[in-house]
C-alpha cells in the first residue's frame, strides 16, 4: 500500500525560520575588515591630495595674507619684512625651531664665549637667526681665523670653525701675550698657563714694542733654516731694525738689518752647524750682521774649530 507525503506549508515555513537561526554568526575579524571597509568608503579617494595641497597653500596663504594686510602699512620694503616675519612664525609653529648647536674645529676658543658670539636662544625659529651676521661675529673672535654656518632643519645649526695657531708669546710692559703668525693677539699667557695649557710652554718669546708687526719676517726666514729654528728661545726687535736672537743653550745671534739679509745670515749660520756644530760649543755669541763673515764671541772655555792652543784664548775674544 502507497502512501502520499503531502508538503505542509506551514512546515516549510518553520523549517525556514529555524535555518536562518541556525547560520553562524561572521568571525570577529571579518566583522573589523566590513567595519573598516564601511570607513574607507566613507573618505573620496581625492581626500588625501587635498590634505597635500593644504599644507603647501597654507604657509602661501598666510604670506599672501600678511602683504595684504600690511600693504596700506608703508612701503615695500616694510611689507616684505612683515610678510617675512609672519612666515617665519608659521615655520616655527610648525616646529622649525632651534633644538641644538654642533660645533667642530674648536680648541681654544671657549664654549660659552661661541654661544654669546651666536646671540642664538634654543626654541626660537631657526629661519630667524641670521647665517651672515652670526659668521661675522664669530669670525671677530680672537681665536677664530674663520668660520662657516649652516642650517640643518629642521633645529640643527651646524658650525665649523678654523683657529689660529699660537707661534709666540709677545713680552710687553710686563704683560704675555700669545700671538700668531701674523702677531695678532690671541689670549693672555698667564692665563692660559692657569686653566692647564702646556702647549704656550714651547713658544718662544718676542721683546719690543713693535715686535708683532715684524714677527711674521722672523718666522718666515726660519722657515729656511729647520735646524736653527727649534733651537729658539727668545727674540728681541733692535731699535725698530733687526733682530737678536736667545738660543736655548744660551747663545745670541744678532741678525742684520732687511728681510734678505736676514734670511742670508741664517742660512749661513745654518751651514756652519751642519758642517762643525758650531751652536754647541761653548760661545756666547755670533755676530751676522757683516755679509759673508761671522764673528764668533767666545768664553774662557771656548772650543772653536780650527783652535789647537786653548792656552791662547781669553775671554771674550772675539775672531
Amino acid at each position: 500500500m502507497s502512501a502520499r507525503l503531502m508538503a505542509d506549508p506551514d512546515f516549510r515555513a518553520a523549517a525556514g525560520a529555524r535555518a536562518r537561526d541556525e547560520m553562524p554568526t561572521p568571525p570577529r575579524a571579518m566583522a573589523a575588515s566590513a567595519e573598516k571597509g564601511k570607513r574607507r568608503r566613507a573618505w573620496p579617494r581625492w581626500t588625501r591630495s587635498a590634505v597635500k595641497a593644504a599644507l603647501v597653500l597654507v604657509p602661501v596663504l598666510g604670506l599672501v595674507g600678511a602683504a595684504g594686510s600690511t600693504w596700506k602699512r608703508g612701503n615695500l620694503a616694510e611689507t616684505m619684512e612683515a610678510a617675512q616675519e609672519s612666515v617665519i612664525r608659521l615655520t616655527g609653529d610648525m616646529g622649525f625651531r632651534l633644538s641644538e648647536i654642533l660645533v667642530v674645529g674648536r680648541s681654544e676658543t671657549e664654549r660659552d664665549v661661541v654661544l654669546d658670539a651666536l646671540g642664538v636662544r634654543r626654541g626660537e625659529p631657526i629661519l630667524s637667526i641670521d647665517l651672515a651676521d652670526a659668521k661675522q661675529r664669530l669670525e671677530e673672535l680672537p681665536w677664530v681665523s674663520s668660520a662657516s654656518i649652516e642650517r640643518r632643519l629642521p633645529g640643527f645649526l651646524y658650525i665649523r670653525l678654523s683657529e689660529r695657531q699660537p707661534m709666540a708669546i709677545w713680552q710687553h710692559d710686563r704683560q704675555f701675550t700669545v700671538i700668531d703668525r701674523a702677531g695678532r693677539p690671541l689670549a693672555d699667557a698667564a692665563e692660559l698657563a692657569r686653566r692647564g695649557n702646556q702647549r704656550i710652554e714651547t713658544l718662544p718669546q718676542v721683546i719690543g714694542a713693535n715686535a708683532p708687526q715684524q714677527v711674521h719676517t722672523l718666522l718666515s726666514a726660519l722657515d729656511g733654516a729647520p735646524t736653527i729654528a727649534p733651537m729658539l728661545s727668545s727674540a728681541s726687535w733692535i731699535s725698530d731694525r733687526r733682530w737678536n736672537l736667545q738660543l736655548g743653550n744660551g747663545v745670541t745671534v744678532k741678525l742684520p738689518e732687511g728681510n734678505a739679509e736676514m734670511r742670508r745670515a741664517l742660512r749661513q749660520l745654518e751651514q756652519m752647524h751642519t758642517a762643525s756644530h758650531v751652536l754647541d760649543r761653548d760661545i756666547v755669541a755670533i755676530d751676522l750682521r757683516l755679509p759673508d763673515k761671522a764673528a764668533i764671541q767666545t768664553s774662557a772655555t771656548a772650543q772653536l774649530p780650527g783652535w789647537e792652543d786653548d792656552t791662547k784664548k781669553k775671554n771674550g775674544k772675539k775672531s
